[in-house]
């Protein structure tokens, strides 16, 4: 038999408001009511209905992961992200609802969409710098949280990696190595983060004294196939080049099959970096030398960033920036003599 609010109401001698002002934490009871009515509860092991309690509260315990577009799920970064804010969110007695959906629409208020949903925050990835909801989310009351796209409003902020300083922590290696002549597939340009690769390609080719080079640029859309098309292009029209960036592990995989089957042997003819870190990096052949992001790390803040937002009406949102690492593997050596 269920016990509701009502019976432990009935057996303090207290009224249902009382009785749920005191379970709710509100300074009005005093502590001699509510240590009677916490006494009564436990007795009658009173189990509080979450949503009942949001009404009483003004705070729904619920953060909403809307993940947009399809090809979002097939990136592996996605499930340790899911993690990261599962794990936070636990801590903090937050569940986590996932939305998969092709786009969010300008002029369908989001936040009634999220309110409809039974959710009190939201944190949202896969979004376009050109998608026009990012005005509308910048300036809602709602809470957000924005992965990898810049946002900045009084309810709204965004994490994401230092992706200038991993390109030019992944050139910094290449340039040792002997690489002079280092060709980049980047993902699409709409991408923020792919404008942020760009710009560290080029940070890490001036800090060496090397010419930004157009033509040594490939815009794929982080898929294997576009890797492999980056490859094959770059090379065909490029043949100097003795090593080659690549913005996401799952390119840099399409980049190596294209390159084996183009009778390449990598590290010894052509070194290849990926940017990632993801499980597969470590089980390709050769192993993928790469530039790793904890989207663990990325997930709990994300998640903790949401909940301030949702229970502290003065919390003044944080821009977080995660460092990024470079693990050596096999897929890069020195420069072939």
């Amino acid at each position: 038999m269920i016990v509701t609010i009502r019976d432990v109401a009935k057996k303090a001698g207290y009224s249902i408001t009382t009785v749920s002002r005191a379970l709710n934490g509100f300074d009005d009871v005093n502590e001699e009511t509510r240590a009677k009515i916490m006494a009564v509860a436990k007795e009658l092991n009173y189990q509080p209905n979450r949503v009942a309690r949001s009404l009483v509260t003004k705070t729904v315990n619920t953060i909403g992961l809307f993940v947009l577009g399809r090809s979002s799920f097939q990136q592996g970064f996605i499930a340790d992200l899911v993690s990261g804010l599962i794990d936070e969110a636990s801590t903090h007695d937050f569940d986590l609802l996932i939305f998969g959906t092709q786009s969010l629409k300008a002029g369908l208020p989001f936040q009634q969409l999220c309110h409809q949903r039974g959710v009190g925050g939201a944190v949202i990835t896969g979004l376009k710098i050109t998608d026009p909801i990012i005005a509308e989310l910048e300036d809602s009351p709602f809470p957000t949280v924005l992965i990898d796209v810049p946002i900045n409003g009084p309810k709204a902020t965004y994490v994401t990696f230092d992706n200038q300083k991993g390109m030019v922590q992944a050139l910094d290696h290449l340039y040792d190595l002997g690489h002079r002549k280092i060709g980049f597939i980047n993902g699409h340009l709409e991408a923020w983060v792919c404008r942020e690769r760009l710009a560290g390609y080029k940070k890490g080719l001036a800090k060496h004294g090397l010419t930004y080079n157009k033509a040594y640029v490939y815009n794929g859309n982080f898929s294997k196939e576009s890797g492999r098309a980056g490859a094959k292009e770059l090379i065909k029209k490029n043949p100097e080049l003795t090593a080659l960036m690549v913005a996401s592990d799952l390119m840099a995989a399409g980049a190596l099959e294209e390159l084996t089957a183009m009778g390449y042997a990598l590290p010894e003819d052509l070194s290849l970096v990926g940017f990632d870190d993801q499980t597969f990096a470590a089980l390709t052949s050769p192993a993928l030398t790469t530039i790793k992001q904890d989207e663990y790390l990325l997930g709990r803040l994300a998640a903790e960033n949401i909940i301030k937002l949702i229970n502290d009406p003065g919390y003044l949102p944080e821009i977080k920036t995660l460092t990024t690492n470079l693990v050596i593997r096999q897929s890069t050596g020195p420069v072939k003599s």
